[in-house]
């Protein structure tokens, strides 16, 4: 006895096989792939999206006015004027050294008062300082009085 069953299924497997080998199955992957990965980037609705706004209206250009004639070459001109003359040097020679402390002045003593009117204390602002720098020139620092506020 012949196994008719048998033989019809092996021939339908066959065919299928031969079915599923023809059909190019990695570009229908790829395709669905793609068509998954724009979905999840939003790529139609954001198109969607920027159809409904109004572009930018795009200014015009200025138009270019030609130059209505150019100046004749001429030779430049002017007075000299010699460097005025400084006969001990130009700046400060660091270092500033104060020859005496006892040559401050001072401006009249101040109570300053904390924030919270706990604690207050007298201070003697310093109003000029007069010292040497290194080429032994005299040099004088004076401050502002200082205003403590009420």
């Amino acid at each position: 006895m012949t196994d008719r069953l048998g033989d019809a299924r092996r021939r339908i497997g066959t065919t299928n096989e031969a079915a599923r080998r023809g059909f190019d199955n990695g570009a229908a992957r790829r395709a669905i792939g793609a068509r998954i990965e724009a979905e999840r980037r939003g790529a139609s609705v954001q198109d969607d999206i920027n159809s409904l706004v109004r572009p930018a209206r795009q200014r015009p250009a200025l138009r270019t006015i030609a130059a209505r004639g150019s100046l004749p070459v001429q030779r430049g001109r002017a007075d000299y004027k010699p460097p005025a003359t400084n006969s001990g040097g130009s700046g400060i020679a660091s270092p500033l050294i104060e020859t005496s402390y006892a040559a401050r002045t001072y401006w009249p003593s101040l109570t300053v008062t904390s924030t919270d009117g706990l604690r207050s204390f007298v201070i003697k602002p310093i109003k000029e300082i007069t010292q040497t720098d290194a080429n032994a020139a005299e040099v004088k620092q004076q401050f502002a009085q200082p205003v403590v506020a009420p």
